[in-house]
């Protein structure tokens, strides 16, 4: 049984047998993986909130990510995928772009990776509920592309006393063309108040 305190606890004996870090700890196979800080509780003091995210500015996100075959296998195996043109670079080659075929939503790692703690932060938000979100793949990304992306909100609103937010993530290559936009959708706490409050139960 997972905790809000990040322990994996046994449910008969009550002992921790981990923390969250550790068992994730068990998954990471990429070197962005091992970049990447996965411990969302930490520097939420500093992420966006609700009532200062500013509508229709659009900003750059804070990281670019290089696209890798073992970004794209590292998704596709971590969603449980089998098909061989998914999970064999070799079989894939008889694909139709002759890479690793990504799955629908591989997009989302791009997005966390490239907001990190910068634009957009609000995504890491400590008790954040997801409503729904909706992806729109214009073309494919390809092994070896740079990928950029600009954060913009596009509607924040209120909704039976919950606090809803939306950004349009748009991701393009180093070469401008528009690969794939993102409409993320979140409830989270309105205030920094209230969410430092959720982090610390």
């Amino acid at each position: 049984m997972r905790t809000r305190h990040g322990l994996v606890r046994d449910l008969q004996s009550d002992n921790v047998l981990m923390t969250t870090k550790e068992r994730l700890a068990q998954y990471i196979t990429t070197e962005k993986q091992r970049a990447f800080e996965t411990d969302f509780l930490l520097d939420a003091e500093d992420y966006e909130t609700w009532d200062k995210v500013e509508i229709g500015k659009p900003q750059p996100g804070k990281q670019t990510f290089t696209v890798k075959s073992e970004d794209i296998l590292a998704y596709n195996v971590s969603m449980l995928e089998t098909d061989p043109l998914m999970i064999d670079e070799k079989a894939a080659q008889s694909s139709s772009t002759g890479e690793l075929i990504q799955h629908p939503i591989f997009v989302t790692q791009l997005g966390f990776y490239c907001i990190e703690r910068g634009p957009g932060s609000w995504i890491r938000t400590p008790g954040a509920r997801n409503p729904g979100q909706r992806i729109e793949v214009h073309e494919p990304f390809k092994v070896g592309e740079t990928i950029t992306m600009t954060v913009t909100p596009v509607d924040k609103w209120i909704r039976r006393g919950k606090h809803y937010i939306t950004n349009r993530l748009d991701f393009h290559n180093e070469d401008g063309a528009l690969k794939t936009t993102w409409w993320l959708t979140l409830i989270i706490p309105p205030t920094r108040d209230r969410m430092l409050e959720f982090a610390k139960k």
